[in-house]
């Protein structure tokens, strides 16, 4: 350790360690990355169930049993029930730390299939929900909210590992905020299947980060965040009303609801349960139907080519333009719908 920070002021030797207050290092372990993770598997921890635990909580709940998920110390919040928290980290524990087995139990009870809907003794009772008395109401991260449109669309690319790619950007983004050196100075769009991985696989550049996941709060990378905030602004209308992947996605499903020879009614039904994920009432449908019938009325053929020329993915030749232009605005509209992105 070097005294008060001078580089040439030599103090006491130390060598790397674990917290004693957490659990002392067993001497029966090597002092390596190996002997580091029996340490934190060790069944006298008694930090990391409970951490992992909890930000499984978190991402299910909107808030962790824990609500500060990345400080369990001393200047971290208490657990609401802590002996809700001791019992599921110890029941992941002792099955073998299933993550699978624990989200489902999680999702299965009682607590997490409440209706969100909230009467006015209970918010005047708990405003917060620290007492879990209805269901949260928490939007889809930022990559989630790129799966659900690639997903329900039908273009999902599912295949897992690889290189991260280069989805829409908005022209001279990057190049703006780049020093114009290296390999990364100008931005090169992926085409094809890569055009429709997963958010998780989405290139981040720190400096700039892609413009649609950070208005819905992703991560820049500048730092470790455990738990992101979650705002609301116009901006995140905006890209639901306009990004390229979410148009895109629009027209796809149009094209494939109106390939099926079925009626108006049950396509929009269709197309409704597949976003939304429920049946529409009989007012959500009428209106639905009513929108589908103006905007017939309202498209012509101008109109309809720019709509259906967002997009790489290949458009069918043997569709109606206008039903299709239509259709898609239908479809548009499900997804900006607040339950659409919205868990409730």
């Amino acid at each position: 350790m070097l005294k008060r920070g001078v580089y040439d002021a030599h103090g006491d030797e130390v060598e790397a360690g674990t917290p004693k207050a957490i659990l002392p290092y067993p001497a029966s372990y090597p002092k390596n990355r190996l002997g580091l993770a029996k340490w934190l598997l060790d069944k006298q921890n008694p930090l990391t169930a409970r951490v992992f635990v909890n930000q499984q909580w978190q991402e299910l709940f909107g808030r962790g049993i824990v609500k500060t998920a990345g400080d369990f110390g001393m200047q971290g919040d208490l657990p609401k029930n802590a002996a809700l928290l001791d019992w599921l980290s110890v029941d992941f524990r002792d099955h073998g730390w299933d993550i699978k087995r624990l989200i489902k139990q999680m999702v299965m009870s009682a607590t997490y299939r409440q209706s969100a809907v909230i009467s006015p003794e209970k918010l005047k009772m708990d405003p917060e929900n620290e007492l879990l008395s209805y269901s949260s109401r928490a939007r889809l991260t930022a990559e989630l909210v790129r799966d659900m449109v690639l997903a329900t669309s039908g273009l999902l690319n599912k295949n897992i590992g690889g290189p991260s790619v280069n989805p829409y950007q908005p022209p001279g983004l990057w190049e703006m905020a780049s020093s114009g050196r290296g390999q990364l100075a100008t931005y090169k769009q992926v085409h094809g299947p890569g055009l429709y991985r997963r958010g998780m696989y989405t290139l981040i550049k720190r400096t700039v980060p892609p413009a649609s996941m950070g208005i819905f709060d992703a991560s820049n990378r500048d730092q470790c965040e455990v738990r992101r905030l979650r705002t609301n602004t116009p901006l995140q209308a905006l890209v639901m009303m306009n990004d390229p992947t979410v148009l895109e996605a629009s027209r796809v499903l149009a094209a494939n609801l109106m390939a099926d020879k079925t009626p108006l009614n049950s396509k929009i039904t269709k197309a409704f349960r597949m976003v939304v994920c429920r049946k529409p009432n009989e007012k959500e449908l009428s209106v639905l139907t009513s929108y589908y019938q103006d905007e017939l009325k309202s498209t012509n053929s101008k109109t309809a080519d720019k709509l259906l020329s967002v997009g790489e993915f290949p458009m069918p030749d043997n569709l109606d333009k206008i039903k299709l232009a239509a259709m898609m605005k239908v479809v548009a509209a499900l997804y900006n719908l607040e339950e659409t992105i919205v868990k409730t």
